[in-house]
């Protein structure tokens, strides 16, 4: 077996270590000891830019609170003044693409510390009137003042996971995603339980925005495994084919930096259970254009979306990220390996991260849900929108009666005129 070793260029050497001091050495300095140090191993934390302050959402120009969001344009404007700006972009704003290779330890935000158990309830001082509002954050993340009616931002005020860094307006309209989804079920409604069928309106769909993750990774990966390539084949008889094959023994190391992965943050999102819930076809109308995040703003939330808040912390997601970086990791490594014509095999496979950073987002969905009753349990089917690109997927209950029908006639019906053709082929050969 040959042995073939790839690996990155460019890396350092380590640096000799000093002597350690002779036994019973002491030290010519004097004083009073040294205080310890910052933990070099403790996360860091980079300030997300100022949103709306907390409270009222006013005018940069006039002070107005009367601020709203056009989606169309893309810009807030003010209803007193007319003044329009646009939202802060984050990866700019804190240099989210800047310096991956250098990262070390773990580097979140300041939305995407850990979740502390305060709970859902939270009271909104009311910088309009001085009246206080109370939101139920499980729910939502927005909230208009009773007495004076001006939008109450949520911006830095919670520090329970409750409201993210960033997020992604919502660009792809209702009528949009209703014309999406009913096109979607159209092309598999013949095949759809009937109580679907009757009960199916794409005016239904609501807009959710979702809480992910995204990371940027200084990894290290490395893979080992074997590789074959096809030296000879050798014809034995009619009906026998020898080959005669090389082995290689691979091995492949990485230093990579990757640029915004995205990770879901809610447990029910990253945990995949197929027998009551479909929602993993989330993961099929991916990816977002993230560079477009801009600093959270309730404004953006409306009166037309909802949203969820996140359960997960980083610790928790961590595991996910891994395996995205694995994955990444094994695409690298393909480009290296299109020579093994009888393919590779990884045994071992490897991802250090060395510094990650963390932000906590919200992404645009439009959803719709249909729970089917099963003898045993209920199954929610999802069908989903990317509310960027458009993108569509979803689950329809299928009718598996009919398709079993429509199975097996076709099968009968191709037998019908194949087993003829093959009987006259046999007696034609005798």
């Amino acid at each position: 077996m040959s042995t073939e070793n790839v690996g990155s260029a460019g890396e350092g050497q380590v640096p000799a270590q000093a002597a350690p001091p002779p036994a019973g050495a002491e030290s010519s300095a004097t004083g009073a000891l040294p205080l310890p140090g910052p933990d070099p191993n403790a996360p860091q934390i980079i300030a997300t830019p100022d949103g709306g302050g907390d409270g009222v959402n006013r005018c940069a120009r006039c002070g107005a609170s009367d601020v709203v969001y056009d989606a169309a344009t893309a810009m807030f404007m003010c209803g007193f003044c007319r003044y329009e700006w646009q939202a802060v972009a984050i990866d700019a704003a804190m240099g989210l693409s800047d310096g991956i290779d250098k990262l070390h330890g773990t580097v979140m935000s300041t939305a995407a510390v850990d979740i502390e158990d305060q709970g859902a309830l939270v009271t909104l001082h009311c910088d309009g009137c001085g009246s206080d509002v109370v939101i139920d954050t499980d729910h939502n993340l927005r909230a208009r003042c009773h007495w004076c009616k001006h939008e109450l931002s949520l911006n830095n005020r919670v520090p329970n996971g409750a409201v993210p860094d960033g997020i992604l307006p919502f660009s792809v309209t209702k009528e949009q995603a209703m014309a999406n989804i009913a096109a979607f079920v159209a092309e598999r409604k013949s095949f759809a339980k009937a109580e679907f069928s009757t009960t199916f309106r794409p005016e239904n769909v609501m807009g959710v925005y979702l809480p992910y993750m995204t990371v940027d990774g200084n990894i290290t990966a490395r893979l080992d495994g074997v590789g074959e390539v096809l030296e000879k084949r050798i014809q034995v008889g009619e009906n026998q084919t020898r080959y005669r094959i090389r082995r290689f023994s691979l091995l492949r190391t990485f230093k990579i930096a990757i640029d915004d992965d995205v990770v879901a943050s809610s447990f029910d999102k990253a945990n995949i259970r197929s027998e009551v819930s479909t929602n993993n076809i989330i993961d099929a109308i991916l990816p977002f254009d993230v560079k477009n995040i801009v600093r959270f703003n309730s404004n953006f939330l409306g009166d037309v979306y909802t949203s969820e808040r996140r359960d997960m912390d980083i610790d928790q997601a961590k595991s996910y990220a891994g395996d995205h970086f694995l994955t990444i990791a094994r695409a690298s490594a393909y480009q290296t390996v299109t020579g093994y014509d009888r393919g590779v095999r990884w045994e071992s496979e490897q991802v250090q991260i060395v510094g990650s950073r963390w932000t906590s987002v919200l992404l645009p969905f439009w959803l719709y849900g249909f729970v089917e009753q099963k003898n045993d349990g209920e199954v929610t089917h999802y069908m989903a929108v990317n509310g960027r690109s458009g993108a569509t997927m979803g689950s329809v209950p299928i009718n598996t009666g009919k398709a079993a029908l429509v199975s097996w006639s076709v099968a009968i019906a191709v037998s019908a005129i194949t087993w003829p053709i093959a009987i006259m082929a046999i007696l034609a050969s005798r």
